[in-house]
């Protein structure tokens, strides 16, 4: 189910007035009338039925029924992507959340287009957490992964602690990741490394493999950054256990 946010906390029976980016589409894009009924969900989590009672510019509704928040992703996945162009970030940050990662962080590797700088701008950071929670939204996920910006790859290892499984994407000498799969059983976290376009560079995977990561391939092909991240998170989410409750 589709759901809407509150910026204010809720409890069952309150009157709520909605306003900003979640009022205008409730009136303008999805043009709602009173007596509409939608999910609504506050910054807690916390999730309710709701009714439109007055579909004005800060539309009011009421709040009613708890509605239990979905099931979690089926482990806790840190993605560490190198920095990629617009269009590929946001193809990440979207699948990311679709998928379930809990994390992404960025950080500018030897071929990246992207310094530190410009990931660090306000303005870059803002737009990808609107995606993540647009994508979180439609594929009813209560939270976005968190998005966090490194300085570069050394910091991004620094920065995720070692899990039970550790996969960095690499095309040479590389285990096949049917095989590295069925090497781990029932693994409850991980990360999953994947370069910018143009991969990463020697000394950036020997630096991955020092720190615990194991390199894995994903095919006889040769996979865009952006799709080559979402098929290993979908290969360790999902090719690895259930989905947990």
């Amino acid at each position: 189910m589709t759901y809407f946010l509150s910026g204010q906390s809720l409890r069952q029976g309150q009157d709520a007035v909605l306003e900003g980016a979640e009022a205008r589409h409730i009136t303008s894009a999805r043009r709602m009338r009173p007596g509409e009924r939608f999910a609504l969900q506050d910054p807690e989590g916390n999730r309710f039925e709701a009714e439109l009672l007055d579909g004005g510019r800060n539309p009011v509704v009421r709040v009613g029924a708890p509605i239990p928040p979905p099931p979690l992703p089926p482990l806790n996945l840190v993605l560490l992507q190198g920095a990629v162009k617009d269009k590929a970030a946001e193809t990440i940050i979207q699948k990311a959340a679709e998928l379930g990662a809990a994390e992404v962080v960025l950080f500018p590797g030897r071929h990246s287009t992207l310094a530190h700088k410009e990931l660090s701008h306000p303005g870059y950071t803002e737009r990808l957490t609107r995606i993540a929670w647009e994508a979180c939204k439609q594929c009813d996920r209560q939270f976005p992964p968190v998005i966090t910006l490194t300085s570069g790859l050394s910091a991004a290892l620094a920065h995720s602690p070692p899990a039970d499984l550790n996969w960095v994407c690499h095309p040479k000498q590389a285990v096949p990741a049917r095989v590295a799969l069925n090497q781990t059983t029932g693994p409850s976290s991980a990360r999953v490394l994947v370069g910018p376009e143009g991969g990463l560079a020697p000394d950036e995977v020997e630096e991955a493999l020092r720190a615990g990561f194991m390199a894995v391939e994903m095919g006889a092909l040769v996979l865009r950054a952006d799709t080559a991240t979402v098929a290993a998170a979908s290969l360790v989410l999902f090719g690895t256990q259930t989905e947990r409750r």
